[in-house]
Protein backbone atom coordinates (compact mmCIF):
# COMPACT_ATOMS: atom_id res chain seq x y z
CA UNK A 1 0.00 0.00 0.00
CA UNK A 2 1.39 3.39 -0.99
CA UNK A 3 2.57 5.59 1.85
CA UNK A 4 0.68 8.88 2.38
CA UNK A 5 1.37 12.09 4.24
CA UNK A 6 -0.80 10.82 7.07
CA UNK A 7 1.65 7.95 7.71
CA UNK A 8 4.45 10.41 8.45
CA UNK A 9 2.57 12.55 10.95
CA UNK A 10 2.80 11.88 14.67
CA UNK A 11 -0.48 10.06 15.59
CA UNK A 12 -0.97 12.37 18.60
CA UNK A 13 -0.63 15.43 16.34
CA UNK A 14 -2.99 13.90 13.78
CA UNK A 15 -5.57 13.24 16.48
CA UNK A 16 -5.24 16.84 17.65
CA UNK A 17 -5.83 18.10 14.10
CA UNK A 18 -8.98 15.97 13.76
CA UNK A 19 -10.41 17.44 16.97
CA UNK A 20 -9.58 21.07 16.23
CA UNK A 21 -12.31 23.71 16.13
CA UNK A 22 -12.20 27.28 14.85
CA UNK A 23 -12.14 28.46 18.48
CA UNK A 24 -8.71 26.80 18.70
CA UNK A 25 -5.78 29.01 17.71
CA UNK A 26 -4.20 26.37 15.47
CA UNK A 27 -7.20 25.91 13.16
CA UNK A 28 -8.15 29.58 13.22
CA UNK A 29 -4.59 30.43 12.12
CA UNK A 30 -4.61 28.25 8.99
CA UNK A 31 -8.24 28.93 8.03
CA UNK A 32 -8.10 32.74 8.07
CA UNK A 33 -4.45 33.35 7.15
CA UNK A 34 -4.37 35.35 3.91
CA UNK A 35 -8.00 34.49 3.13
CA UNK A 36 -9.68 37.85 2.59
CA UNK A 37 -13.08 36.32 1.80
CA UNK A 38 -13.21 34.15 4.94
CA UNK A 39 -12.07 37.11 7.06
CA UNK A 40 -14.61 39.36 5.35
CA UNK A 41 -17.40 36.90 6.18
CA UNK A 42 -16.22 36.79 9.79
CA UNK A 43 -16.09 40.58 10.24
CA UNK A 44 -19.38 41.19 8.42
CA UNK A 45 -21.19 38.83 10.78
CA UNK A 46 -19.47 40.17 13.91
CA UNK A 47 -20.36 43.77 13.02
CA UNK A 48 -23.73 42.90 11.44
CA UNK A 49 -22.76 44.69 8.22
CA UNK A 50 -22.99 43.73 4.54
CA UNK A 51 -21.14 46.72 3.08
CA UNK A 52 -17.65 45.77 4.21
CA UNK A 53 -14.83 44.68 1.90
CA UNK A 54 -11.61 43.28 3.36
CA UNK A 55 -8.40 44.10 1.46
CA UNK A 56 -5.83 42.50 3.79
CA UNK A 57 -5.92 39.53 6.17
CA UNK A 58 -3.08 38.00 8.18
CA UNK A 59 -2.83 35.73 11.21
CA UNK A 60 -0.30 35.50 14.03
CA UNK A 61 1.03 38.98 13.29
CA UNK A 62 3.93 40.01 15.51
CA UNK A 63 4.21 43.63 16.63
CA UNK A 64 7.67 44.21 18.04
CA UNK A 65 8.54 46.59 20.86
CA UNK A 66 12.22 47.51 21.16
CA UNK A 67 11.73 48.75 24.71
CA UNK A 68 9.38 46.18 26.20
CA UNK A 69 6.94 43.38 25.52
CA UNK A 70 6.04 42.49 21.95
CA UNK A 71 2.70 40.92 21.01
CA UNK A 72 1.43 38.31 18.55
CA UNK A 73 -2.05 39.11 17.23
CA UNK A 74 -4.41 36.32 16.10
CA UNK A 75 -6.06 38.04 13.12
CA UNK A 76 -5.20 41.45 11.67
CA UNK A 77 -7.25 42.79 8.77
CA UNK A 78 -7.97 45.99 6.88
CA UNK A 79 -10.90 47.12 4.73
CA UNK A 80 -11.19 49.47 1.75
CA UNK A 81 -11.66 52.45 4.09
CA UNK A 82 -8.35 51.60 5.87
CA UNK A 83 -10.24 50.59 9.01
CA UNK A 84 -8.14 48.09 10.95
CA UNK A 85 -9.36 44.96 12.73
CA UNK A 86 -7.70 42.86 15.41
CA UNK A 87 -9.66 39.69 16.20
CA UNK A 88 -8.49 37.55 19.10
CA UNK A 89 -9.63 34.00 19.86
CA UNK A 90 -9.65 33.42 23.61
CA UNK A 91 -10.72 30.13 25.13
CA UNK A 92 -10.16 31.09 28.78
CA UNK A 93 -11.30 34.21 30.58
CA UNK A 94 -7.81 35.01 31.80
CA UNK A 95 -6.06 37.19 29.27
CA UNK A 96 -9.16 38.98 27.97
CA UNK A 97 -9.01 41.92 30.36
CA UNK A 98 -9.12 45.60 29.53
CA UNK A 99 -5.41 46.16 30.07
CA UNK A 100 -4.52 43.60 27.40
CA UNK A 101 -6.83 45.40 24.97
CA UNK A 102 -5.21 48.70 25.94
CA UNK A 103 -1.81 47.23 25.08
CA UNK A 104 -3.00 45.79 21.78
CA UNK A 105 -4.38 49.20 20.82
CA UNK A 106 -1.10 50.88 21.76
CA UNK A 107 0.96 48.41 19.73
CA UNK A 108 -1.29 48.67 16.68
CA UNK A 109 -1.41 52.47 16.81
CA UNK A 110 2.34 52.84 17.33
CA UNK A 111 2.98 50.86 14.13
CA UNK A 112 0.51 52.93 12.09
CA UNK A 113 1.63 56.57 12.01
CA UNK A 114 4.82 57.69 10.29
CA UNK A 115 7.02 60.55 11.51
CA UNK A 116 5.12 63.42 9.93
CA UNK A 117 1.59 61.95 10.15
CA UNK A 118 -1.03 63.72 12.24
CA UNK A 119 -2.78 62.00 15.13
CA UNK A 120 -6.00 62.60 13.21
CA UNK A 121 -4.64 60.25 10.54
CA UNK A 122 -4.98 57.25 12.86
CA UNK A 123 -7.46 54.86 11.22
CA UNK A 124 -10.55 53.55 12.94
CA UNK A 125 -9.79 50.35 14.81
CA UNK A 126 -11.88 47.39 15.98
CA UNK A 127 -10.50 45.11 18.67
CA UNK A 128 -12.76 42.06 18.95
CA UNK A 129 -12.33 39.22 21.42
CA UNK A 130 -14.21 36.01 20.64
CA UNK A 131 -14.53 34.09 23.92
CA UNK A 132 -15.41 30.41 24.07
CA UNK A 133 -17.79 31.16 26.95
CA UNK A 134 -19.81 34.13 28.19
CA UNK A 135 -17.20 36.35 29.87
CA UNK A 136 -19.73 38.50 31.76
CA UNK A 137 -22.39 35.80 32.30
CA UNK A 138 -25.25 38.09 31.23
CA UNK A 139 -26.41 36.11 28.19
CA UNK A 140 -25.77 38.86 25.64
CA UNK A 141 -24.37 37.80 22.26
CA UNK A 142 -22.00 40.77 22.11
CA UNK A 143 -20.70 43.18 24.74
CA UNK A 144 -19.56 46.56 23.40
CA UNK A 145 -17.39 48.99 25.33
CA UNK A 146 -18.95 52.47 25.22
CA UNK A 147 -16.64 55.37 26.02
CA UNK A 148 -18.39 58.51 27.28
CA UNK A 149 -17.62 61.90 28.81
CA UNK A 150 -19.21 63.01 32.08
CA UNK A 151 -21.07 65.69 30.11
CA UNK A 152 -24.70 65.44 29.07
CA UNK A 153 -26.41 66.94 26.01
CA UNK A 154 -29.76 68.70 26.03
CA UNK A 155 -31.53 65.32 26.02
CA UNK A 156 -29.71 64.20 29.15
CA UNK A 157 -27.48 61.70 27.33
CA UNK A 158 -23.77 61.49 28.00
CA UNK A 159 -21.58 62.69 25.16
CA UNK A 160 -19.47 59.99 23.50
CA UNK A 161 -15.70 60.00 23.69
CA UNK A 162 -14.66 59.03 20.18
CA UNK A 163 -11.05 57.91 19.91
CA UNK A 164 -11.78 55.71 16.90
CA UNK A 165 -11.16 52.47 18.80
CA UNK A 166 -14.13 50.12 19.08
CA UNK A 167 -13.91 47.26 21.56
CA UNK A 168 -16.17 44.19 21.51
CA UNK A 169 -16.43 40.90 23.38
CA UNK A 170 -18.28 38.11 21.56
CA UNK A 171 -20.04 35.39 23.58
CA UNK A 172 -19.01 32.02 22.14
CA UNK A 173 -21.91 30.32 23.98
CA UNK A 174 -24.48 32.27 21.97
CA UNK A 175 -26.65 30.09 19.70
CA UNK A 176 -29.34 32.45 18.45
CA UNK A 177 -31.15 31.77 15.17
CA UNK A 178 -29.20 34.44 13.29
CA UNK A 179 -25.84 34.69 11.49
CA UNK A 180 -23.90 35.38 14.71
CA UNK A 181 -25.48 32.44 16.53
CA UNK A 182 -24.70 30.16 13.59
CA UNK A 183 -21.14 31.49 13.40
CA UNK A 184 -20.54 30.75 17.08
CA UNK A 185 -21.94 27.25 16.48
CA UNK A 186 -19.46 26.80 13.63
CA UNK A 187 -16.58 28.02 15.80
CA UNK A 188 -17.28 25.18 18.25
CA UNK A 189 -17.98 22.46 15.67
CA UNK A 190 -15.49 19.61 15.27
CA UNK A 191 -17.26 18.12 12.24
CA UNK A 192 -17.23 20.39 9.16
CA UNK A 193 -20.40 18.68 7.87
CA UNK A 194 -22.29 20.17 10.83
CA UNK A 195 -21.25 23.75 10.07
CA UNK A 196 -23.67 26.35 8.66
CA UNK A 197 -21.27 28.47 6.61
CA UNK A 198 -20.03 26.56 3.57
CA UNK A 199 -17.04 28.89 3.05
CA UNK A 200 -15.69 28.04 6.48
CA UNK A 201 -16.72 24.37 6.31
CA UNK A 202 -14.72 23.85 3.11
CA UNK A 203 -11.60 25.37 4.69
CA UNK A 204 -12.00 23.19 7.79
CA UNK A 205 -12.43 20.06 5.62
CA UNK A 206 -9.30 20.96 3.66
CA UNK A 207 -7.18 21.19 6.80
CA UNK A 208 -8.64 18.02 8.31
CA UNK A 209 -8.96 15.72 5.28
CA UNK A 210 -6.75 16.88 2.42
CA UNK A 211 -3.11 15.71 2.59
CA UNK A 212 -1.69 19.17 1.96
CA UNK A 213 -4.13 20.83 4.34
CA UNK A 214 -3.52 18.31 7.13
CA UNK A 215 0.22 18.77 6.73
CA UNK A 216 -0.16 22.54 7.14
CA UNK A 217 -2.39 22.14 10.21
CA UNK A 218 0.00 19.58 11.72
CA UNK A 219 2.93 21.96 11.41
CA UNK A 220 0.96 24.64 13.28
CA UNK A 221 -0.05 22.15 15.99
CA UNK A 222 3.57 21.08 16.48
CA UNK A 223 4.72 24.71 16.58
CA UNK A 224 2.11 25.61 19.19
CA UNK A 225 3.09 22.58 21.22
CA UNK A 226 6.70 23.79 21.30
CA UNK A 227 5.60 27.29 22.30
CA UNK A 228 3.36 26.00 25.08
CA UNK A 229 6.10 23.73 26.38
CA UNK A 230 8.55 26.64 26.46
CA UNK A 231 6.01 28.92 28.14
CA UNK A 232 5.22 26.23 30.71
CA UNK A 233 8.93 25.83 31.53
CA UNK A 234 9.34 29.58 31.86
CA UNK A 235 6.32 29.83 34.18
CA UNK A 236 7.64 26.97 36.28
CA UNK A 237 11.05 28.61 36.65
CA UNK A 238 9.44 31.94 37.58
CA UNK A 239 7.27 30.22 40.21
CA UNK A 240 10.37 28.65 41.79
CA UNK A 241 12.15 32.03 41.79
CA UNK A 242 9.16 33.70 43.48
CA UNK A 243 8.99 30.98 46.14
CA UNK A 244 12.74 31.30 46.83
CA UNK A 245 12.54 35.10 47.00
CA UNK A 246 9.59 34.90 49.40
CA UNK A 247 11.52 32.60 51.72
CA UNK A 248 14.58 34.89 51.66
CA UNK A 249 12.41 37.90 52.47
CA UNK A 250 10.75 36.10 55.36
CA UNK A 251 14.17 35.12 56.75
CA UNK A 252 15.47 38.67 56.08
CA UNK A 253 18.44 37.29 54.15
CA UNK A 254 19.60 40.05 51.81
CA UNK A 255 18.28 43.33 50.48
CA UNK A 256 15.50 43.59 47.94
CA UNK A 257 18.06 44.34 45.21
CA UNK A 258 20.27 41.37 46.19
CA UNK A 259 17.31 38.96 46.24
CA UNK A 260 16.07 40.23 42.89
CA UNK A 261 19.49 39.74 41.31
CA UNK A 262 20.00 36.30 42.86
CA UNK A 263 16.61 34.97 41.71
CA UNK A 264 16.42 36.66 38.32
CA UNK A 265 13.39 38.77 39.27
CA UNK A 266 12.76 42.47 38.91
CA UNK A 267 13.17 44.74 41.92
CA UNK A 268 9.51 45.72 41.50
CA UNK A 269 8.42 42.08 41.77
CA UNK A 270 10.45 41.52 44.94
CA UNK A 271 9.06 44.72 46.45
CA UNK A 272 5.55 43.45 45.63
CA UNK A 273 6.34 40.17 47.43
CA UNK A 274 7.71 42.09 50.41
CA UNK A 275 4.54 44.16 50.70
CA UNK A 276 2.39 41.01 50.51
CA UNK A 277 4.40 39.44 53.36
CA UNK A 278 4.10 42.57 55.49
CA UNK A 279 0.35 42.84 54.78
CA UNK A 280 -0.11 39.22 55.86
CA UNK A 281 1.44 39.76 59.29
Amino acid sequence: MQETVFDNINPAVLERVRNLRLIDDELMTVVFSGDKKATELLIRILLNRNDLTVTKSMTQVEKHNLFGRSVKLDVVAEDIFKTEYNIEIQRVKKGAGGRRIRYHQAMLDSHTLKNNDRFEDLPNLYIIFILEHDLFCKGKPVYCVNKILDIKDEDGKYLPFDDGCNIMYVNGDYRGDNPLGKLMHDFSAVNADEMYFEELAQKVKFHKQDEQGVQMASQIVEEYGDIREAEGFKQGEEKKAIEAATNLLKMKLGTVEQIAQAQGLTVEKVLELKMQIEAGK
